[in-house]
């Protein structure tokens, strides 16, 4: 379990988008499991205080990133234009995302802003040195974060991380060779050691994503059910066994000789 605060003052102006910003980000919090309270120890100042898994955290403020500008956009405040609502809106997001990280001294104060400073996504996916892999692999982060708030179908996110998997494996162990089937795909990176790390709580690497592989080929060619409650019991088992995968393809290739022109 985590937790943190973070405070802030903000303008009459600016009133009505914090309340419906601070109600978006309870609700968005529930969805998580997480909690989200706040009070106002002074007129316009505000404590915002939130507790729950650190990784669902992190979720949490990947989302609020991108809904709270649509909130606070829609709120009316005469005097200020969608735009200048909207960025109010990821001001917002952005004071949770620094107190999160980085400890106050004293209230921040909100402002809007065109883009967060502050970004932490909920898994590392960052493989700069792939740059393909590295923008496919943030559709699987999204997808992951949309799952999480009940949005896409269980079989969506089954094939995602099926695919992204997938893709990870193929730049770890068959960059060069003729395609492999996902069965050979794990054999070669087992082989390779590619697989240690998993706690022991978890279930082994190997078995992990041929589960994966067999449910996949089920629900995919046959219709078969199960996915939902696979994933609830491991999802999070893939994003982790992912991000360990992702790590290895940055340290190949940061150790990967540079060929002399």
């Amino acid at each position: 379990m985590a937790g943190f605060d973070f405070e802030f003052t903000y303008t009459a102006a600016q009133e009505a988008i914090v309340r419906v910003c601070l109600s978006a980000g309870r609700a968005r919090a529930h969805k998580l499991g997480l909690s989200w309270r706040w009070r106002h120890p002074q007129s316009r100042r505000c404590i915002v205080r939130v507790d729950g898994h650190s990784r669902t955290i992190d979720l949490l403020g990947y989302r609020l990133e991108r809904d709270l500008p649509l909130v606070a956009e829609g709120c009316p405040v005469e005097g200020l234009s969608p735009a200048q609502r909207a960025r109010i809106g990821r001001g917002l997001a952005e004071m949770m995302l620094r107190g999160r990280h980085v400890e106050q001294d004293g209230p921040m104060v909100l402002r809007g802003v065109r883009e967060t400073s502050y970004y932490y996504p909920p898994y590392d996916y960052d493989c700069p040195s792939a740059p393909q892999l590295h923008a496919r692999l943030s559709v699987t982060e999204d997808l992951i974060v949309a799952w999480n708030f009940g949005e896409i179908a269980p079989e969506v996110l089954l094939e995602e991380l099926h695919t992204a998997c997938e893709l990870v494996l193929e730049e770890l162990v068959n960059k060069r060779a003729k395609k492999l089937s996902f069965a050979q795909l794990i054999a070669a990176a087992a082989e390779a050691g590619l697989f240690h790390g998993a706690h022991d709580s978890e279930p082994s690497t190997t078995e992990l994503l041929e589960d994966l592989k067999d449910l996949r080929k089920n629900v995919r060619h046959r219709a078969a059910e199960g996915a939902r409650p696979w994933l609830e019991k491991r999802w999070e088992h893939v994003s982790v066994c992912l991000e360990r995968l992702v790590r290895h393809v940055n340290e190949q290739n940061s150790q990967s000789p540079v060929t002399p022109r």
